[in-house]
């Protein structure tokens, strides 16, 4: 009866490490998925290891932000947008989140928002955006 109190009490705590927040597994993963955007072009794979990021760290704006860009970078607009839109959830003003959502909203032919939010990454700090705003109305 002790041995299997033991066995239990050991599989309880090995289930309670392996979930929830690991900031250190989101990490691997997170790196994992970097890797494969740009060395390799994988993004569909990048996506993923995003994912696992995000379920071990539901804080980590930067798994949000490059998992929308492995979608943006395979066409899938509308689910970049909720990536983006989620990474400046957990970090507001997030410069680059908004101007990549400026670039969908553009791609997606409604100027308005993509001033909007081309206007907002210029005023949190992103560099270059005078192009990009030039044309949008003050």
């Amino acid at each position: 009866m002790k041995k299997l109190r033991a066995i239990t009490l050991f599989a309880f705590v090995v289930l309670l490490s392996s979930c929830g927040n690991n900031v250190e597994k989101a990490r691997i993963a997170y790196d994992k998925g970097v890797n494969l955007m740009y060395n390799s072009n994988r993004f569909a794979e990048a996506e993923e290891q995003f994912s696992i990021a995000i379920k071990y760290d539901k804080n980590n704006y930067e798994a949000y932000y490059y998992r929308g860009c492995s979608k943006f970078n395979r066409a899938m607009y509308d689910e970049a947008i909720v990536d983006f839109e989620k990474a400046l959830e957990v970090k507001p003003n997030y410069a680059d989140a908004e101007f990549n959502l400026g670039m969908i909203y553009f791609l997606k032919n409604d100027y308005d928002m993509s001033c909007y939010y081309y206007k907002c990454a210029q005023l949190h700090g992103r560099p270059n955006m005078e192009d990009y705003v030039k044309s949008c109305p003050d």
